[in-house]
């Protein structure tokens, strides 16, 4: 490790170099995160308009979302667990 600094602080141009595609490596993995967390928000808004064209109530604090997925959850396991007691 000693050696590659070493190396990295006697020749400039390689250094530069180094710092540049470092810099494209982070951006690259920002705008992927930029992008992932744009999808889920189109997701987000996607299923609010779901729930107010189906005239759901929308839940409006973090903490009715939250007991509005684990009721939704509830739903999707207990249907689960039907079909597997009757063996679909």
């Amino acid at each position: 490790m000693e050696s590659i600094i070493t190396f990295l602080v006697t020749h400039k141009i390689i250094l530069i170099i180094a710092v540049i595609i470092s810099i494209v490596i982070v951006l690259s993995v920002v705008k992927k995160l930029v992008k992932v967390a744009v999808f889920f928000l189109a997701i987000l808004v996607l299923y609010a308009a779901y729930l107010v064209y189906t005239g759901q109530k929308v839940p409006r604090t973090k903490q009715e979302a939250i007991q509005h997925m684990n009721g939704k959850l509830d739903e999707i396991k207990a249907g689960g667990q039907k079909r597997a007691r009757d063996g679909r």
